[in-house]
């Protein structure tokens, strides 16, 4: 057989098997789906955002589901029953998933981490303030307490300290029962429905102070009513800590960059760097392919000279991912060009949301996040909360177009 025609051959049986690019669409936490509740994944819960959809096949641009496994909110075992389940309706329905593991943001099913202040409630100890982040240098300024404004402001747990040991030895513990359940999913599945997994996302916008951000004298406001709260949130014109009191003084201490002087945003970005390398880690000595791990870092917004930097999302084993709402990525200082140095552009969405006026607008913004270097997929938050991509038709028919016409050059 002439070489020009084997070359070909090898070409197309590799391109079979590439895997694709996708959009996702994320169903949000406890709304439908809860990780605490096996039973409540459905086969109808993936069915009905691939018939609202009604996207034809296309190999080179995938539709599919995503869920936040928030594993320290509930009981560890019953979160991995709800992950198996997800997995299994998945290849049942022929629907790719991409499974995101956090255990940043909520964290309530571990006080003995995390209550260093009322003997009275469950895992109290005092050591915890070790656990969660500081104020100032020291423990003796722990903070109790958070707010935090998906939509609107509430209060949540304390900010945990992503560099303590027993925090990282816990995210070991979990993510060691969880990933292996992705992986032998994943190899089980015949080689031309690898695709079906798309992906497994560590970290949920990995950050400090933003998701869980404090305002000054906090620990005082957590014995008077919510009412009484501050209600005006993060302003980024004000730097990185959002114009609030900076937090990160535990992890930056743990960590060793520093124990004194002034806290910087390159500080953060260190620690935040290391928790993602701590994840990705787990993942690869897991047996995920490099290809299918991504990172979620938060925090980075304009003006981006400001707030966090890019650079704490790239890791040795994944690609690396943002969040970006209402913003062409294309528009974001110095992301381009640190992605052709790291990684020859390969990057993800991995939150988005960048509506269109009509169905030409929202096709528009597809298209330009997706082309924009080699943006791998684009998961839009979210099919039933917040922004709620069902209620936007002229959204879902332009997905429906895009994944139509789509084509690799």
């Amino acid at each position: 057989m002439p070489l020009c025609i084997i070359s070909l051959l090898l070409f197309a049986q590799c391109n079979e098997n590439a895997l694709p690019r996708y959009v996702f669409i994320n169903k949000a936490p406890g709304i439908e789906w809860n990780a605490g509740k096996p039973e409540s994944f459905t086969r109808d819960g993936f069915q009905e955002i691939r018939d609202a959809i009604d996207a034809p096949d296309n190999p080179a641009l995938r539709l599919g589901v995503s869920f936040v496994f928030d594993f320290f909110r509930y009981d560890l075992e019953t979160v991995a029953q709800s992950l198996e389940r997800f997995l299994h309706l998945g290849a049942e329905t022929g629907v790719p998933v991409l499974v995101n593991l956090d255990g940043m943001n909520w964290w309530e099913a571990r006080p003995e981490l995390w209550n260093w202040w009322n003997p009275d409630a469950p895992g109290y100890d005092p050591e915890n303030r070790q656990n969660v982040e500081w104020s100032d240098w020291g423990e003796e300024h722990a903070v109790k307490i958070g707010w935090r404004n998906w939509g609107h402001q509430i209060r949540v747990l304390p900010v945990m300290n992503m560099a303590s040991t027993r925090v990282v030895t816990a995210h070991q513990e979990a993510l060691r029962l969880l990933l292996p359940i992705i992986t032998t999913w994943h190899q089980r599945l015949p080689e031309d429905r690898k695709w079906l997994l798309g992906g497994v996302k560590l970290g949920h916008e990995a950050s400090v102070g933003v998701n869980a951000y404090y305002y000054r004298d906090g620990n005082a406001l957590a014995d008077k009513p919510a009412a009484e709260d501050p209600m005006h949130g993060l302003d980024f014109e004000q730097g990185w800590h959002g114009g609030l009191q900076p937090l990160g003084y535990a992890a930056v201490s743990a960590s060793g960059v520093k124990r004194s002087g002034e806290l910087t945003r390159d500080d953060i970005a260190r620690v935040v760097h290391d928790y993602l390398v701590m994840l990705t880690e787990e993942a690869h000595k897991a047996g995920l392919p490099s290809e299918l791990i991504y990172t979620h870092q938060g925090g980075t917004y304009a003006p981006w000279e400001k707030t966090l930097p890019f650079w704490p999302a790239f890791t040795k084993h994944a690609t690396p991912g943002w969040s970006f709402y209402f913003t062409d990525p294309a528009t974001a200082k110095g992301l381009g060009a640190m992605l052709d140095k790291k990684n020859d552009g390969r990057w993800a969405a991995v939150e988005w949301w960048w509506h269109g006026d009509d169905e030409t607008g929202w096709r528009d913004h597809f298209a330009r996040t997706l082309s924009f270097k080699d943006c791998r997929l684009i998961v839009i938050y979210n099919w039933n909360c917040g922004l709620r991509f069902r209620e936007h038709p002229k959204g879902m028919t332009a997905l429906r177009t895009l994944i139509e016409e789509w084509r690799e050059e």
